[in-house]
């Protein structure tokens, strides 16, 4: 067999179940993330081409983690099959060892990180670049319907309302309770005995306007406290305090990302999230490539033990790299680890595991030849 016709027949019997998982878990992932924006959804009454462009903007950002668990799907569910239909066994026995199959599998593993490499530089961040401005339009929206009376309102994540009594089709109301949680530094919960919502006219934003209340402050680690009473207060209701106009760093180009953490100036806890964020652009991409590679030999030693138990395998190998990502950032961030460290060992240790598996099936074929 030449190796045109076996790199078109492993790249063929990879792509469909590529395009099929990519697929379902985008639509299992979109789902789950619409379920968090339901409440704001709900009180903006958005229309369907509203909704059709909320999912069209969120959709791309999940393709930062379904780009590799998909790789691994696609090369694996392929040798899977290969080895259940004793293909794997008629190839090594006409002397077709897996020195020959590495040529489409490396093609395939370039394509899914120089794509991880694009999606986790550009098109993600502009993704939630747009998802944030959009939301930010629906929670206008649903603000000025009014907020209800009486029950806890949550237009957008961390900020929580609650009123007493209404009027003015929800725009004016009497006894006010606010938690605005969305700062990383403080969290904020205000009382005050009147409110009314209203449109600034600087920047045409959404803002309340507080009278006769007070406001109460703790920091993120529970060190300062503050109090202070007020007569007038102005809250912006649809933008993050911390952040102002700067992009926050998942809405960051790897570039961006590179150069706010070498600002002069920035605070050591700012550097090493966008120092983890940075290594987490770069170090993710390269995981999907060596589990594309990974997932090959994983097909042909768990084919014959069935399809099912093939795919929790490969599954179980991606949740446990995951999490391993997860607990080394989370080290990396609070300074017990450097951030290269924290997103590299477990690469390191993926790509030893993979080598491993590659020497075990080098040593299994060809039969012959």
């Amino acid at each position: 067999m030449s190796n045109s016709i076996l790199t078109r027949m492993v790249l063929r019997e990879v792509t469909l179940p590529f395009v099929f998982s990519l697929g379902a878990m985008s639509l299992v992932f979109l789902i789950g993330k619409l379920f968090t924006h339901v409440e704001p959804l709900l009180a903006a009454g958005i229309s369907l081409k509203e909704f059709l462009k909320l999912n069209l903007l969120m959709l791309p950002i999940f393709l930062y983690v379904l780009i590799p668990i998909c790789s691994l799907l696609g090369v694996l569910i392929a040798f899977l099959r290969f080895s259940r239909d004793s293909e794997i066994v008629a190839l090594f026995s006409c002397g077709i060892g897996p020195s020959r199959l590495l040529k489409p599998l490396l093609i395939i593993a370039c394509l899914a990180l120089l794509s991880s490499l694009v999606v986790s530089a550009v098109v993600v961040p502009y993704a939630k670049r747009e998802t944030g401005k959009f939301m930010e339009d629906i929670t206008e929206k649903a603000l000025m319907r009014g907020i209800p009376e009486k029950r806890f309102f949550t237009p957008s994540k961390g900020l929580t309302f609650f009123v007493d009594s209404s009027s003015q089709g929800g725009r004016k109301f009497q006894g006010v309770f606010i938690r605005d949680a969305r700062s990383d530094s403080f969290a904020y919960d205000i009382l005050a005995r009147n409110g009314a919502l209203s449109i600034d006219m600087r920047s045409g934003r959404v803002v309340l306007k507080l009278t006769d209340g007070r406001l109460f402050s703790v920091s993120s680690d529970y060190s300062r406290v503050d109090t202070v009473d007020f007569k007038k207060y102005l809250l912006s209701i649809t933008s993050n305090p911390d952040e102002g106009n700067r992009k926050r760093r998942g809405q960051m180009t790897t570039w961006e990302l590179l150069e706010a953490s070498s600002e002069p100036g920035i605070r050591k806890e700012k550097r090493l999230k966008y120092q983890v964020e940075f290594h987490k652009r770069i170090g993710i991409p390269f995981g999907a490539f060596i589990m594309s590679l990974l997932a090959a030999p994983l097909g042909v030693y768990f084919g014959r033990g069935g399809m099912s138990q093939g795919i929790c395998v490969g599954l179980a190998s991606f949740l446990t790299y995951y999490l391993a990502i997860l607990f080394g950032t989370t080290l990396s961030e609070d300074g017990n680890l450097s951030p290269f460290l924290g997103v590299w060992i477990p690469n390191i240790l993926l790509a030893i595991f993979a080598l491993l598996a590659y020497r075990r099936l080098f040593l299994r074929g060809p039969l012959k030849g």
